[in-house]
């Protein structure tokens, strides 16, 4: 997706987003002007003059080739009026712990539970934004784990469940941004481009004694290892990811009642992300303006690319 730059328009209280999108040609022309921030361009010609047609398309009176708003994003073929997407987008982005496909069935009277489920993860979809720029300055970094209670192993070598590496920038004794990927194996293949991926060269990273990441210590990156054995406190090792790690199982018990499907927990991650890392915005409306943008340039998503859940964790080719 691309990352347009427009002036910061958004609503600041749940009221003026009411007042404000309550029509269909509100919700059109805020879509328009993020589409199109210097004005209309045809996507063929890129002729700057057009008329709409009855179907709401923008039709260009040079080559008359229609241009559409939802067409080839996440609302590609959408039956609902716009409002119900901008409500749905209203409550991913500025509820707390978000919403789940029962909640948004209701909330907007929607007839299937399959569709406000499908709405939510093409909507997690577009909570990355290509190109983000990576954690930098000194981050946390270890796995953990998320799943039902199971008999067995504990730790790294417990079975059955998902495991997430966590990086986590640290601002003194305050938590900047985060990452979080799931991921097969603890391997130091794995783990070594996910701080590549996520991390900044010339950072300091902060990790436990586990060998997997003996790879830092010849590398672009300073490398802080902090063992629990040789800890006095346990719960000073890496706080900043075992606080996160507790934020993530409390909104999977919350908001999702612990049930998930391992191959949609990536989106599931990729929406706290995106919500916390904009937890300090002032305005609550910001967070809305951040997804419409990243919708209007999304891709189409179809339910079978959905149900068949993130793409795959993969290592890069060397």
């Amino acid at each position: 997706m691309t990352d347009f730059i427009i002036d910061e328009d958004f609503p600041c209280s749940q009221f003026e987003f009411e007042n404000r999108f309550n029509s269909e040609q509100a919700c059109r022309d805020y879509l328009a002007n993020m589409k199109w921030p210097d004005g209309f361009h045809c996507r063929n010609c890129g002729h700057q003059e057009y008329w709409i047609s009855a179907r709401g398309l923008y039709i260009c009176t040079r080559c008359e080739s229609p241009n559409s708003l939802t067409a080839g994003t996440v609302m590609h073929g959408t039956k609902k009026p716009l409002t119900y997407w901008f409500k749905a987008m209203w409550w991913f982005t500025t509820r707390k712990s978000g919403v789940n496909a029962i909640n948004l069935k209701d909330l907007l009277g929607l007839g299937s539970y399959q569709t406000a489920w499908l709405w939510l993860h093409k909507l997690r979809r577009c909570t990355i934004r290509e190109g983000r720029e990576r954690l930098s300055g000194n981050v946390e970094v270890d796995e953990f784990v998320v799943g039902g209670q199971q008999p067995g192993k504990r730790g790294r070598g417990a079975n059955g469940k998902t495991i997430v590496v966590a990086a986590v920038e640290k601002e003194d004794k305050k938590l900047g941004r985060i990452r979080l990927q799931v991921v097969p194996d603890y391997s130091g293949d794995v783990l070594k481009q996910c701080v590549t991926t996520n991390v900044l060269p010339g950072s300091t990273i902060i990790s436990d004694g586990w060998k997997g990441y003996s790879f830092l210590d010849d590398s672009s990156y300073s490398h802080n290892q902090v063992v629990a054995a040789h800890t006095a406190k346990k719960e000073s090792v890496l706080p900043g990811v075992h606080l996160v790690a507790s934020l993530v199982k409390r909104l999977i018990l919350g908001t999702f009642q612990g049930r998930f499907d391992p191959k949609h927990l990536q989106s599931y991650l990729d929406e706290y992300v995106f919500r916390f890392n904009r937890r300090r915005s002032r305005n609550i409306g910001k967070k809305f303006m951040r997804i419409a943008e990243q919708v209007t340039s999304s891709t189409k998503t179809t339910y079978k690319q959905i149900k068949a859940g993130a793409a795959p964790f993969s290592l890069l080719a060397n």
